[in-house]
């Protein structure tokens, strides 16, 4: 917490563990560190490690339980998502009774989706009925407008049409992709299909929690597809400080609370000292947009002087 708090973080969306317990102690140290969190309490019952795998009905109960205990709380600033690990380790029978459950408390879903080859190649010897991979989650009542979907880097059309006949967002991690060699997502043509899309860091994949690397290599692997393909344009600073605010989120449904300055919406908001102590950034008279794109380009926790949530200043002092 303390980590992505530093780097700009105001919302996450997290992937806990198995275990209900865990999950909930990581909702309430969300709540203690002020951040605005989605909390996923993990599902998987099958090809998974024995020691790391419920059943079928023990998964299903502890995920309700746990939606349950967490909208106890009635804390709308920590919200509880249904959180499938994959179609890889969940059965078709876990998959519809998490939609219910879903549907049931009207709680986001979050999962992953076409994050690797291999990923889809297995996924499809699973499902054979599918379509795809995408069509999979359908089936299953998993893709809604409230559900949010990790990587997308390898999609076919039909799977990119499908998430927008379901308004779900999408997650882009280009850091993980990069580092795990799952591939080179195409965030352009997500989003000029109508795909709500956001950044994340996915910091198990990827190595860093700072949500500026992920807007820089955001960034750089638009850059690749375009040297491939002349056509692709690539992302400039401007788009990626937009899947950074307004795009994250737009892909978590809650563009109406968030994501930039409008009356109405909560102060979720960075104060920038370009000329902060120990700033990796000079400045020699620029604009403000210079100004702005040096940040997202140089930039780091150094420059972040609060990080404020519904208007309270939730940066970790050292």
């Amino acid at each position: 917490m303390e980590r992505t708090l530093k780097n700009g973080t105001t919302t996450a969306s997290y992937f806990a563990t198995i275990h209900r317990q865990s999950s909930e102690l990581l909702g309430d140290i969300v709540d203690q560190m002020g951040q605005r969190g989605f909390i996923g309490k993990v599902s998987m019952d099958c090809y998974s490690p024995e020691d790391y795998v419920e059943t079928t009905e023990e998964s299903l109960r502890s995920a309700e339980d746990f939606v349950i205990n967490m909208l106890k709380r009635q804390n709308n600033r920590v919200r509880p998502t249904i959180t499938p690990r994959f179609a890889l380790t969940c059965s078709d029978t876990l998959m519809r009774g998490l939609a219910d459950i879903s549907k049931k408390y009207d709680v986001h879903i979050q999962t992953h989706l076409c994050e690797s080859e291999s990923e889809i190649k297995r996924t499809m010897e699973l499902f054979l009925n599918s379509k795809n991979y995408t069509r999979v989650y359908e089936e299953t009542g998993l893709l809604t407008d409230k559900s949010i979907m990790a990587h997308c880097v390898h999609m076919e059309k039909d799977e990119v049409e499908t998430l927008v006949r379901h308004s779900t967002g999408v997650s882009h991690c280009p850091t993980s992709n990069i580092c795990i060699l799952s591939g080179l997502c195409p965030v352009r043509d997500l989003m000029d299909a109508g795909v709500r899309v956001g950044l994340g860091t996915d910091v198990s994949g990827g190595y860093s929690p700072s949500i500026l690397e992920a807007m820089r290599h955001a960034i750089l692997t638009s850059k690749i597809i375009h040297m491939k393909d002349p056509n692709y344009k690539p992302l400039d600073f401007k788009d990626v400080l937009y899947l950074a605010t307004l795009g994250g989120a737009s892909a978590l449904a809650i563009e109406k609370e968030i994501g930039n300055f409008q009356v109405g919406k909560y102060f979720d908001a960075l104060h920038i000292d370009l000329a902060s102590i120990g700033s990796p950034i000079h400045c020699t008279g620029e604009s403000l947009t210079q100004m702005v794109e040096k940040f997202v380009m140089l930039g780091d926790d150094r420059n972040i002087m609060q990080v404020f949530v519904e208007g309270r200043n939730v940066k970790p002092q050292p």
